[in-house]
C-alpha cells in the first residue's frame, strides 16, 4: 500500500506532534490545501497506519494524534519516506536546489525534467519560486536557452546554502542518528530519497575521518561542543574538504582574519587543519582556518557548571543582566536570585552574541513550540531583549533559546529526594534544561543527568533508574519513554502514569522537608572555604591608583604594572600590557551607563588572581561594550593566570557580575573607596553563597 506526497506531508505533521493533537484547519493551513481534502486523505492514512500498529486517534472539539510506541514511530518513517512515487513541492525545489549546488557546469532544464518525472513546464516553474528563495542566500539563479541553468554566487554563499539545506531537512538527533550510522558503515537504505541527495552533497564517505578529528579537538576544547555545534562543524569540514578539492576556497577579509588569530580558538582550528592536510593530502588555506575558527568560536556550548569570568566576555556578564532585569520589569516576576539562570545566560549569550555578529544563522527545530505554548514569555523575552540590544538583530531562533533558560528558572521546583534519571536529549543547553526542571516539578526524587546520543557509549544505563529520551533510539538495551524536548501536558499525564508502574509516587508540588535553612553539605563547605580565602587574599590585595592628567590608555596599564611586578603578582610587565591591550582590540572596555572600564586578561604573566582600582584625574574616551564611545574615570584592572583554576575564575566571574548588579552596585564600584567597596564585595558574597546553598 502506497501512499500520495499529499498524505506523506500529513503523516510527517502528526508525527513532529507526538502526543498532541492537531486540527484538520491546523493541518490544512500548514499544507495549504482544504479542509475537506484532509479528510479525504485521512481514510487511506489510518488504513496505513494500521500496518505499523500505530492508531489515528480522533478526538472532537480536541483534533488527531497518531498514538504508538517509539518503534512502531521508527518503522513508519523509514517506510513512507523511501522510493517514494512523487514528490511534493518543496522536495522538488530541494533536488533541484542540491543538484545545482552540486555541479560545476549548467545544467539542462530536462535533465532536471527527467529527475524528477515532471514536465519542462513544471520545472520552469519551479525555478520561478526558487528565485526568491535564493536571493536570501546572496545566489542568483542564471537561466539561458541552450546554455543551462547554474548558480552564481560567493564559495561562502554556497557552502552556507548547503547548510541551511540540510538543517532544513533533518533535526539535530536525525542528522546525529544518519551520521553514526555513516560512521558504523551501516545500510542506509531506509534513508529517504530527498535526505540521500543532500548527504551527498557533504559526501559521506568522509565523515569517518573527520569526525574523529572533530572528536579528539572536542575532548580537548576549554568546554564540549553542543550537539548541533558539534554536526554543523562536521558537516562544515565535510564541505570544506569537498569543495577543496574542486579548487573552490573561501576568501576572509584580512582585518577578521588578524583578530580571528588572537582568539584562543584558533590554535584549535589551526590543529583541525592539520590534521586535515595529513588525512586527505591538500592544503588547507588560512581562510579556512579562520572560518573553522568562527565555528568553534560561535559555538553553542552545553556546560552545565558555572563559567568562571575569563573564559567568557564580560560583556555577557552585563546582557545577561539587564536581560534578567528587563524580564522581570515585563513579566513582574522575580528572578534576581536564581544563580543558575544567570550563569547559564552568559554561557548561551557569548557564543549567541559572536554568531550574530558573523551572520552565523541557527536552526531550533522547537521554535514553533516554543512560541505556540509558551505565548506570554516569548513576547516577554522578545521585548526584553530589544530593550537589552537595541543596536543588534536577533533572530527568533536565538530568542527561543533564550525563552527556555527563563522558562526553566520560572518552573524550577525545589527537590526533595533522589531518583537517578538518565534524559537523552539533542537539543542544546536550554532545552535540556528546560525538560529537566519540568521533570523535576513533578518527580519528588530526581538526580537527574543528561547526555546526548554520543554520550551514550560512555555511559552505564544500569546506574539509572528511569530513562528518557526526546529523540527514538535504535537497539537501545534498557526500556525508555519518549518524550518531546517541551514536555507537554498530555505527556506528563503519560510520564506520570510511566513512574506509577515503576512503582513511584507522584506529587505535584514539593514542600521543603524542613523550614529555614538547609544544612551545608561537606563539598559545599569545601568550596565556600576556597572561594572564601580566595576573596580574602583579593581583596587584601586590593590597591587603588591614581592616575594623572595626559596619561593615555596604554601609559596607565604600563605604570600599574610596573607595580604589580614589583609585588610578584606578574611575571611579565609588557607580556601583561601586551595581553590587556589585544583584549581591547577585540572589543570595547567601558560599561555601559557607567564612567567604568573594566579591563582584563587571563594569561601566563599572571602569577596571582588581581582585582585592583585605577582613578583617573582627568576622564579618558574609551568605547564601550555596545559599540559606542563613554567617558571614564575609573577603571577595574582583573588578571587572572593562565592555568584554568575553576575556584579563581568563579570568584572573579562573581566580582564582575556585582558589578552591573543594580544602580546602587554599579554606584559603589564607581565611586567607592577600599574600605566600602571590600565590605561590599564581603557582604555579598556570603550573601550569594548563603542562597546558592
Amino acid at each position: 500500500m502506497m501512499v500520495s506526497a499529499r498524505e506523506r506531508q500529513i503523516i510527517h505533521f502528526l508525527t513532529t506532534h507526538i502526543g498532541k493533537e492537531a486540527t484538520v484547519k491546523e493541518i490544512a493551513a500548514q499544507i495549504g490545501v482544504s479542509e475537506r481534502t484532509i479528510h479525504r486523505d485521512l481514510n487511506n492514512i489510518e488504513d496505513f497506519l494500521k500496518k505499523f500498529h500505530l492508531q489515528l486517534v480522533k478526538k472532537s472539539g480536541f483534533g488527531l494524534k497518531i498514538m504508538g510506541n517509539a518503534s512502531e514511530f521508527i518503522q513508519l518513517n523509514r517506510s513512507i519516506l523511501t522510493d517514494s512515487p512523487e514528490y511534493t513541492p518543496n522536495e522538488r525545489l530541494m533536488i533541484i536546489l542540491s543538484t545545482l549546488l552540486d555541479q560545476q557546469e549548467p545544467v539542462k532544464l530536462l535533465t532536471l525534467a527527467d529527475d524528477l518525472g515532471v514536465t519542462i513546464a513544471t520545472v520552469s516553474h519551479d525555478l520561478d519560486k526558487l528565485e526568491s528563495y535564493l536571493h536570501q542566500l546572496n545566489l542568483i539563479l542564471i537561466r539561458r536557452r541552450g546554455y543551462g541553468i547554474e548558480l552564481y554566487g560567493s564559495e561562502e554563499s554556497k557552502r552556507k546554502a548547503i547548510r541551511k539545506l540540510i538543517a532544513d531537512r533533518f533535526d539535530v538527533p536525525e542528522f546525529l542518528k544518519v551520521v553514526q550510522e555513516y560512521i558504523q558503515k551501516r545500510s542506509l537504505d531506509q534513508t529517504d530519497v530527498i535526505s540521500k541527495r543532500l548527504l551527498n552533497l557533504i559526501h559521506h564517505e568522509k565523515l569517518l575521518n573527520i569526525e574523529k578529528i572533530v572528536g579528539q579537538i572536542n575532548e580537548r576544547l576549554p568546554y564540549p561542543l553542543a550537539d548541533s555545534s558539534y554536526v554543523g562543524l562536521v558537516v562544515h569540514l565535510a564541505l570544506l574538504i569537498e569543495r577543496i578539492q574542486r579548487g573552490q576556497f573561501l576568501k576572509v577579509e584580512d582585518e577578521l582574519l588578524s583578530q580571528l588569530r588572537l582568539l584562543k580558538e584558533f590554535s584549535f582550528a589551526k590543529e583541525v587543519g592539520e590534521k586535515l592536510q595529513e588525512t586527505f593530502q591538500l592544503m588547507i588555506p588560512d581562510e579556512e582556518i579562520g572560518y573553522i575558527t568562527m565555528h568553534l568560536s560561535g559555538a553553542k556550548i552545553r556546560f552545565e557548571t558555572e563559567l568562571g569570568f575569563f573564559e567568557e566576555n564580560v560583556e555577557t556578564s552585563i546582557i545577561a543582566q539587564q536581560l534578567i532585569e528587563n524580564v522581570e520589569k515585563l513579566a513582574n516576576i522575580s528572578l534576581k536570585q536564581d544563580i543558575s539562570l544567570f550563569q547559564g545566560l552568559k554561557a548561551h549569550l557569548q557564543p549567541a552574541l559572536f554568531r550574530i555578529k558573523q551572520n552565523m544563522r541557527i536552526t531550533n527545530p522547537l521554535l514553533l513550540n516554543i512560541k505556540k505554548d509558551y505565548i506570554e514569555l516569548y513576547q516577554f523575552v522578545k521585548k526584553a531583549v530589544e530593550l537589552t540590544l537595541p543596536n543588534i538583530d536577533v533572530p527568533d531562533e536565538e530568542i527561543g533559546y533564550l525563552v527556555l533558560h527563563f522558562g526553566s528558572s520560572i518552573n524550577m521546583q525545589p527537590l526533595t529526594k533522589k531518583l537517578k534519571v538518565l534524559i537523552i536529549c539533542s537539543s542544546g543547553i536550554g532545552t535540556s534544561k528546560m525538560l529537566a526542571a519540568k521533570i523535576k516539578q513533578h518527580i519528588p526524587k530526581a538526580e537527574i543527568k543528561n547526555v546526548s546520543v554520543f554520550d551514550l557509549k560512555n555511559i552505564s544505563l544500569d546506574l539509572f533508574d528511569f530513562i528518557l529520551s526526546t529523540i527514538p533510539i535504535e537497539g537501545m538495551e534498557r526500556e525508555y519513554l519518549l518524550v518531546s524536548p517541551i514536555l507537554i501536558d498530555e505527556e506528563l499525564e503519560k510520564l506520570k502514569s510511566y513512574f506509577q508502574v515503576k512503582g513511584e509516587t507522584f506529587i505535584g508540588t514539593h514542600k521543603e522537608e524542613e523550614e529555614g535553612q538547609a544544612a551545608i553539605e561537606y563539598e559545599d563547605f569545601k568550596t565556600f572555604t576556597i572561594q572564601s580565602k580566595l576573596i580574602i587574599e583579593l581583596l587584601d590585595s586590593l590597591d587603588f591608583y591614581q592616575m594623572g592628567r595626559g596619561e593615555s590608555v596604554e601609559s596607565v596599564l604600563y605604570a600599574v604594572s610596573q607595580k604589580l611586578f614589583e609585588k610578584k603578582m606578574i611575571g611579565s610587565i609588557n607580556g601583561s600590557v601586551d595581553a590587556l591591550l589585544r583584549r581591547e582590540k577585540l572589543g570595547g572596555l567601558g560599561i555601559p551607563g557607567t564612567r567604568l572600564a573594566l579591563f582584563h586578561a587571563r594569561n601566563a604573566y599572571v602569577c596571582k588572581p588581581v582585582f585592583n582600582v585605577i582613578d583617573l584625574e582627568a576622564p579618558m574616551m574609551i568605547k564601550s561594550m555596545d559599540d559606542q564611545t563613554i567617558e571614564v574615570e575609573r577603571i577595574l584592572l582583573m588578571l587572572a593566570p593562565e592555568e584554568k583554576n575553576s575556584h579563581v575564575l568563579e570568584v572573579l566571574s562573581f566580582i564582575s557580575s556585582l558589578i552591573i548588579q543594580n544602580q546602587q552596585s554599579m554606584h559603589i564600584f564607581e565611586k567607592a573607596y577600599q574600605k566600602r567597596l571590600t565590605q561590599f564585595i564581603t557582604e555579598q558574597f556570603a550573601h550569594h553563597f548563603s542562597y546558592k546553598n
